[in-house]
């Protein structure tokens, strides 16, 4: 993935998300990345590699995301940082709003959190 702006990693994630192709939102992450967040009001609490398990889990079990869509609601860059807002539905027939924040290092941005809850 070439992720030289906030809006390619962004992109990516959501054509990731919608293929359930966890290789490709293994690249949207930074290596330190946390992820927080309520699913179907249950707490969680860990790195992205909770999303990228449930990502492959999915998949296995030939889930597909027929009506999904997302879409970028708002994105703020300050400098080397960003955070922006992604609205998701019909991810495995759940919905989503993510709270993202990026950051650029070395020339490459990346998502270091990502916030989310279902809705």
């Amino acid at each position: 993935m070439q992720a030289n702006t906030p809006q390619s990693v962004l992109q990516a994630y959501m054509d990731g998300s919608r293929d359930l192709d966890r290789a490709k939102l293994a690249t949207c992450f930074h290596p330190k990345a946390i992820l927080t967040g309520y699913l179907k009001g249950a707490p969680v609490l860990g790195t992205p590699v909770i999303f990228l398990d449930d990502v492959t889990k999915i998949a296995a079990a030939g889930v597909r995301n027929h009506d999904y869509q997302a879409r970028i609601e708002n994105l703020n860059v300050q400098g080397s940082v960003a955070s922006a807002t992604i609205a998701m539905s019909g991810f495995a027939g759940m919905n989503f709003t993510d709270y993202m924040h990026l950051i650029e290092e070395n020339g490459r941005w990346s998502i270091i959190s990502k916030l989310f809850t279902t809705v």
